[in-house]
């Protein structure tokens, strides 16, 4: 194989043009945005003090409270 990076285009296209633009700037701010965001939720959910089997635990007491009750 040829070790050239040109631009694909030739009669065996369809005419796309292989771009080497950057991405755009909304793009960049989605992606730091959600890279941030993940930081956040995973400090909040693995360093934090919830626990999903605490929380079934106490939804699991309302229940019963709530079935007892009847």
């Amino acid at each position: 194989m040829s070790e050239q990076h040109e631009a694909q285009a030739g009669a065996h296209t369809d005419g796309i043009r292989e771009g080497h633009a950057p991405p755009p700037v909304y793009f960049n701010v989605l992606f730091a945005v959600l890279v941030i965001w993940a930081l956040f939720f995973m400090g909040y959910f693995l360093l934090g003090d919830w626990s999903s089997s605490d929380k079934f635990e106490r939804e699991m007491e309302a229940h019963q409270q709530r079935v007892e009750n009847r």
